[in-house]
């Protein structure tokens, strides 16, 4: 259940991306609002999600608001679990030619995908209580 919702939050964030250029404030907020709500619902199923199935693309796009996730869950398993999905993503297993969203097709590399999601990482850590 949490896939299917996921997916669908991250296909407009996806079409945000290609047909605003990232110009929508207020739509990007509102994916963001919508990741909130479907992982801080069940932190367990949350949790579960993100170390079964969730893929490199989809793991990229909830990293953007792991900050608020973090903030409202209040979960070091969480944390923890962001850390070993991260850890699953290596240079030889990422396909950047796969990705959905040409945006990531055409910038995000191995090395700025593992810098990004470290970044968005430790900062969630710093909302936990």
């Amino acid at each position: 259940m949490i896939k299917e919702k996921i997916v669908e939050v991250i296909k407009e964030r996806i079409r945000i991306c290609e047909e605003t250029q990232d110009n929508w404030g207020d739509g990007i907020e509102q994916c963001w609002q919508n990741y909130i709500e479907i992982i801080t619902a069940d932190i367990e199923k949350g949790i579960a999600y993100f170390l079964n199935g969730c893929t490199d693309e989809e793991f990229y796009w909830l990293s953007e608001a792991f900050e608020e996730i973090s903030e409202k869950a209040q979960s070091k398993d969480l944390i923890a679990a962001w850390h070993s999905r991260l850890a699953t993503v290596t240079l030889e297993n990422y396909n950047q030619q796969c990705f959905r969203a040409e945006f990531m097709r055409k910038h995000i590399t191995y090395e700025e995908y593992v810098k990004d999601i470290s970044s968005s990482i430790s900062d969630a850590e710093d909302r936990i209580d």
